[in-house]
């Protein structure tokens, strides 16, 4: 009987020995897993915070390099003068105007790389990129201005577009980054409705002059949408594209009217959900030429455009 129970006992101690080693192996597996997982995530933290640096740097150098704005608030009371020594009128300026003068070195930066065709400047400074043209829409999306690999890429024209900006629709693409850089902050129009207000303007500054654009529309589309179409320059039926495809289902309505005649540029990024994009989308308002054959330059209000 003492036997039976002995045998009976060693085997439930055996069973007990061999749980624990499942158990040791099991808890090890688990460790050396979680470790590499670990590991590995750290790497990928790493390396995608050495991206958004590099991006940060390489761009933050291109805007000191090639960029000049000077910020001015004119606020003129009586026998105020400009700084060309005319006397000023109160009458002729806003109460509170406030401007901004650009200046971009396209020449310079089109001896680094013959493709740069302008520059996208909106008029608080947090979107400051080169633009890019190669007649295809794969190179610069993981390459910058100076055609290194970088993830995040460059700004760029749509392949179908022409690159001197006279289509009266015109694409420009650019990712959608974390560390908000490239078109990251443009995600800020769905989830802020205050943003709008302060970010409805921006420029495009080319060997040409300055074109001014005022935001009339932005919306989350599907990426197969009409609204990747083209219409050429020497093409009609822009006011009825811009009402069927950009101003219909925006998230904002800005009572904004498009002309055959205007000159629109859509702004596109992808969502977390690659299957959609985010478009914003500008009508031209202005144009001023370029003073020099080295630089653009142009100014203008905060306001509405002159």
């Amino acid at each position: 009987m003492s036997s039976e129970k002995d045998k009976k006992d060693s085997k439930i101690s055996e069973a007990i020995q061999v749980g624990r080693e499942f158990y040791r192996l099991t808890l090890f597996v688990l460790l050396i897993t979680g470790g590499a997982v670990a590991i590995f995530a750290s790497v990928q933290l790493l390396l995608g915070t050495v991206s958004y640096l590099r991006t940060r740097a390489v761009y933050d150098e291109a805007n000191d390099r090639f960029v000049s704005i000077h910020s001015k608030h004119t606020r003129p009371d009586n026998g105020s003068v400009s700084e060309d020594g005319v006397p000023v009128s109160a009458d002729t300026v806003s109460e509170d105007s406030t401007y901004e003068d650009i200046q971009v070195d396209l020449k310079a930066l089109r001896e680094i790389n013959d493709e740069v065709i302008g520059w996208i400047y909106f008029e608080d400074g947090l979107i400051s990129y080169p633009i890019l043209y190669s007649g295809d829409n794969d190179k610069y999306l993981k390459r910058n201005y100076k055609e290194k690999y970088m993830a995040s890429g460059s700004i760029f024209m749509d392949m179908r577009g022409n690159p001197d900006f006279t289509d009266h629709y015109t694409l420009l693409y650019g990712h959608n980054m974390r560390d908000l850089t490239m078109f990251g902050k443009l995600r800020y129009y769905r989830s802020d409705k205050n943003y709008y207000k302060e970010h409805e303007y921006f420029r495009i500054i080319t060997e040409e002059g300055v074109y001014r654009y005022r935001v009339f529309a932005f919306k989350q589309i599907e990426a197969d949408s009409d609204v990747f179409s083209v219409i050429q320059a020497d093409e009609t039926g822009l006011s009825e594209f811009a009402k069927k495809y950009l101003i219909a289902g925006s998230s904002i309505d800005t009572n904004t009217t498009i002309k055959d005649s205007d000159h629109v540029l859509a702004l596109s990024t992808c969502v977390n959900d690659y299957t959609y994009r985010f478009i914003v989308c500008g009508v031209r308002e202005s144009f001023e030429p370029a003073v020099s054959g080295n630089s653009a330059q142009g100014s203008a209000s905060s306001g509405n455009a002159q």
